[in-house]
């Protein structure tokens, strides 16, 4: 059951960038707003493998899977047990055995269980199995109206991963309001999905 609940938390970061990312916003920006795909990360092979110009709606069921699958294949390789472990003792230390009720306390807790996790990495490693495990058993969904073209999602997607590597606060940091709610995204990340809409992420989060 614990190895499920982490597998859960690790599958929904990845969807949500660890970010804060408007999963559930279905307002877009204005066109011209977002991001096109490109200046920064032009050029770069897209993780879906299709044509960027191409648009969501006009994808066969066919490509929407390819994309889906292709997507996921590029979030596992940003699971590393670092990175777990670092989840792991920002999250036990307010959920976990013996949790924290201070500032103090839960910095103490997290750096316990990180330095524990990376001591020994095997139930990170183990994890990182069920979580991709868990994501493939899902299927694909494939998006019922989204504009967005191959380009757009790259673009979020890109910066999702990127910020998903710096968004956990450090042990050192961590205090009571860290888990009062989602952490603002930052203006990078905002400009990059501002025209993805909940049902176009669908194509990167299932």
């Amino acid at each position: 059951m614990r190895s499920t609940f982490w597998a859960c938390v690790m599958g929904l970061c990845l969807a949500c960038g660890l970010a804060g990312l408007g999963c559930g916003d279905d307002e877009p920006t204005a066109p011209g707003d977002a991001a096109s795909g490109e200046g920064e990360g032009a050029g770069e092979a897209s993780c879906s493998g299709l044509d960027p110009s191409a648009v969501v709606d006009d994808l066969t069921p066919a490509e929407a899977e390819q994309a889906c699958r292709g997507y996921r294949a590029c979030s596992y390789d940003s699971l590393t047990v670092e990175l777990m472990c670092h989840m792991m003792g920002v999250m036990g230390a307010k959920f976990g055995d013996d949790p924290g009720t201070t500032d103090a306390e839960l910095q103490a807790r997290c750096a316990e269980r990180y330095q524990s996790c990376m001591a020994d990495p095997s139930q990170a490693e183990d994890l990182i199995e069920l979580t991709i495990a868990e994501m493939e058993a899902r299927p694909c969904v494939r998006p019922a109206q989204c504009t967005a073209t191959i380009a757009e999602l790259d673009a979020c997607f890109s910066a999702m991963l990127e910020r998903s590597g710096s968004a956990l606060p450090e042990c050192s940091a961590l205090t009571l309001a860290s888990y009062d709610g989602p952490a603002q995204a930052d203006d990078a990340l905002v400009e990059a999905c501002g025209a993805i809409t909940a049902e176009c992420w669908q194509l990167v989060s299932t």
